[in-house]
């Protein structure tokens, strides 16, 4: 689907701008997903990072609502014209917007607890599943940037991957003898992670999916 839009937007400026400010919205997405991290695994100070993240976060919700309101203008200007790639951006501007909340809110997680915590098995197994997130994000811009759909395919059964061991992990914390603090921590990493993870699936599912299944990707069948 998303190859042969850009086959058709190829030489259209309003277009080409729109896929431009989109790109910088997942790098923006990229680096505070980054850094909202640093705090568990390099135990970097909250309030060094504090206010990158919030102006990030902001500039985010700012470029998504601008791109959003430069594609209603466009289809006011022009309807019935490039309907189906307006519609796709819509839906992946909704998804990068998200991956910069759940950026943020990982961030937040770390001013519950003062004294941070130190390295267990959970804590590897968090930073093992911070890092397969980290390289699906790279991927999914591999495949967004030349309109990859077996790259992007793989993105989306590597998100199956990462939920699963989401949600074991989950499971097995809530069997383990974890403190209230961390245990809440912990568990709101897990699903942060997951989420940031399925958002990323999501942008993926545009290059491969036609428009009324982009977002809808079976965690339990990849």
């Amino acid at each position: 689907m998303f190859k042969e839009l850009i086959a058709v937007w190829k030489g259209k400026t309003f277009l080409s701008e729109i896929i431009k400010d989109f790109d910088q919205m997942l790098k923006d997405d990229q680096k505070l997903f980054t850094e909202a991290c640093q705090v568990w695994l390099v135990q970097k100070r909250p309030q060094d990072l504090k206010e990158y993240i919030y102006s990030t976060d902001q500039k985010i919700n700012q470029e998504e609502q601008r791109i959003r309101r430069r594609l209603v203008e466009h289809l006011s200007v022009n309807p019935g014209v490039d309907v189906p790639a307006c519609l796709v951006f819509m839906s992946l501007v909704k998804d990068a917007e998200r991956i910069g909340d759940y950026a943020k809110n990982i961030f937040e997680v770390s001013l519950i607890s003062a004294k941070g915590f130190g390295e267990d098995e959970y804590m590897r197994t968090l930073k093992e599943i911070q890092k397969d997130v980290s390289e699906n994000f790279a991927r999914m811009r591999q495949a967004f940037d030349n309109s990859d759909q077996e790259v992007a395919k793989g993105v989306m059964k590597r998100h199956g991957q990462i939920a699963r061991r989401c949600e074991g992990l989950i499971r097995k914390m809530a069997k383990g003898a974890l403190s209230g603090e961390k245990a809440v921590c912990f568990t709101l990493l897990t699903r942060y992670f997951k989420r940031v993870s399925a958002h990323i699936a999501n942008i993926a599912s545009s290059i491969v999916n036609p428009v009324e299944k982009i977002d809808f990707v079976r965690e339990g069948l990849l």
